[in-house]
């Protein structure tokens, strides 16, 4: 971490990287929604929570750690969904106010005091705190900074210790909630808390979030004992009903606010002070909720969402995990490749890959999706091109804990995998494929083009912001004001090396009406190019307006 990084931009980072973070968690978060309605939405909620809160900050200027502060918790207020999220934001409110009364520097008493003051504010705006869910963990993390007090620990050491309890406390929360042990899982809120805690400690150890390896917990025996709790409830007569959340602004105090609604629902959360307040309830008749809403003042960002809808797609939705049919395959080896791009994801079939799996901006496979995609396939070996030299740790990761044998080849790029695929045979070992596309590798050149993102200085070479640049294994090959001219440049350039094969792909927003102008201008502008050479695509792919593999002879 750079030694003129301020407070402020240390805890925006850790923020930040919590948010990126948890995006790739979502999904797991809500496989374990059972308590206190099984509507799989935890993960949802609390990254809606997280998401929105950096968006409305984004938009505004801040100069110092207390503007930073303030920004965060007044966001908060606005930005909690469902009754995780609301939780949440209480939490970062809790954080954030106290950081915003101290001086300008974030130090081991000063975090102690805000996740303190974060447990405070999360336990009382729950009517009634439940044992084994988030604030169990929240208690658990404040607890275990208490216990380090007198240690002297850095700010990175004490979040290391704190994550690490929170994931103690998230596998201790079935034992404290029956409800979740019947059900096979942990508690979801409590486990948001855990990735919230490792994102930012990724900051701290200056570790991409976006890519970092991570093992997704899920619930047990595939969600079967999730499915029967659901299943269980709707041979009762009982109904989840609908979850309520609203803004009110009033002139009433917290107190009054909180005794208005007292009875009218379960899962009560109420946060924020005179005139504002985010109010959330779960009940079965919605409209006696906003008539006394009413009543007391102003209603605004009304959300009324039907539990017993929300409960059937989850269930729909395990089922359907639970249905997938293997891909057979014994006798050959099979081929799966990991591609970002739905455009690459179409060549990849087309080029014979038996299975792909999505990845995309900051997501990644875990080690949990890339196990659960090898799972699918019955065959003799498995061939896995990662085409991400960032997705290589978790690909070896999941090759080691499964049974079948998987050969991992570590390609770094997705041209460099398009290339590579093009000699698989899948009469042949996965380990014979990847000594044959071994030798391939180092004969791809991979080259990127793309407007840069802020001005900086490359090898002496000043570039604007939004310039057109073009790279290769992480230097500037070369540079144009415009896109076209840079590709007719590269282009022309690698052609005149005689190569085996040239393959633009058209990414970044561009579309497929694009591959006959890019003909077009590349015909008209590198002489002789010989079309059995080069081959022009729709890719798809984020962040490169064109990605090129060159093929030496």
């Amino acid at each position: 971490m750079d030694s003129n990084t301020t407070a402020a931009d240390i805890f925006w980072g850790m923020f930040r990287s919590a948010v990126i973070f948890f995006r790739r968690h979502v999904d797991a978060i809500n496989s374990l929604n059972v308590f206190p309605v099984p509507d799989g939405d935890t993960g949802t909620n609390m990254y809606g929570t997280l998401e929105g809160i950096q968006s409305r900050v984004m938009s505004v200027e801040y100069t110092d750690l207390q503007e930073l502060t303030d920004l965060i918790s007044r966001a908060a207020l606005y930005e909690g969904r469902g009754n995780s999220g609301i939780i949440l934001s209480q939490i970062f409110r809790g954080l954030s106010d106290y950081i915003s009364l101290q001086t300008s520097e974030i130090n081991f008493g000063i975090i102690y005091g805000a996740i303190e003051n974060a447990k405070v504010k999360a336990f009382d705006s729950v009517a009634e705190p439940i044992e084994g869910t988030m604030l169990t963990v929240l208690s658990d993390v404040v607890n275990k900074a208490n216990s380090l007090k007198e240690k002297n620990l850095s700010v990175r050491s004490l979040f290391k210790s704190l994550a690490e309890e929170a994931e103690r406390s998230v596998d201790r929360t079935p034992e404290l909630l029956p409800l979740l042990k019947e059900s096979g899982v942990v508690d979801s809120g409590g486990y948001g808390i855990e990735v919230i805690l490792k994102g930012m400690l990724l900051y701290l150890d200056d570790m991409p979030p976006d890519t970092f390896p991570i093992v997704l917990r899920k619930p047990a025996g595939d969600g079967s004992g999730v499915g029967n709790l659901i299943a269980d409830h709707f041979e009762s007569e009982d109904e989840f009903g609908y979850c309520t959340q609203f803004i009110l602004d009033t002139d009433r105090d917290s107190k009054t606010v909180e005794a208005n609604f007292e009875g009218l629902g379960t899962s009560v959360v109420i946060i924020g002070e005179l005139p504002t307040y985010r109010i959330h309830l779960h009940a079965e008749d919605p409209g006696a909720i906003l008539t006394k809403a009413v009543e007391l003042g102003i209603v605004g960002s009304v959300s009324v969402e039907n539990m017993e809808i929300q409960s059937k797609e989850t269930l729909r939705t395990l089922e359907k995990s639970n249905q997938v049919s293997k891909i057979d395959l014994k006798g050959k080896t099979a081929l799966i490749s990991i591609v970002n791009g739905s455009g690459i994801l179409e060549i990849s079939r087309n080029l014979g890959v038996d299975l792909v799996i999505e990845g995309g901006i900051d997501m990644n496979p875990s080690v949990a999706d890339i196990v659960s995609a090898v799972d699918q396939i019955e065959s003799d070996s498995i061939l896995l091109l990662t085409n991400d030299k960032n997705v290589i740790p978790a690909a070896n990761q999941a090759a080691a804990l499964v049974a079948s044998d998987v050969v991992v080849l570590p390609t770094e790029t997705q041209v460099e995998g398009l290339e590579c695929i093009v000699d698989f045979d899948p009469y042949q070992s996965a380990l014979k494929n990847k000594e044959i596309m071994a030798e391939l590798i180092p004969q791809i050149k991979t080259i990127t083009i793309f407007r840069s993102s802020r001005a900086v200085r490359i090898n002496g070479s000043k570039i604007k912001h939004m310039q057109p640049i073009a790279m290769i294994n992480g230097n500037m090959y070369s540079y144009s004001d415009n896109l076209d001219d840079l590709l007719v440049e590269v282009v022309r350039n690698e052609f005149n090396k005689n190569p085996e094969h040239i393959m633009v792909l058209l990414g970044n927003g561009l579309h497929n009406s694009d591959v006959a102008r890019i003909e077009k201008l590349l015909n008209n502008n590198v002489l002789d190019l010989d079309e059995d050479i080069i081959e022009i695509h729709l890719g798809e792919q984020p962040h490169f307006d064109y990605m090129i593999s060159v093929l030496a002879n």
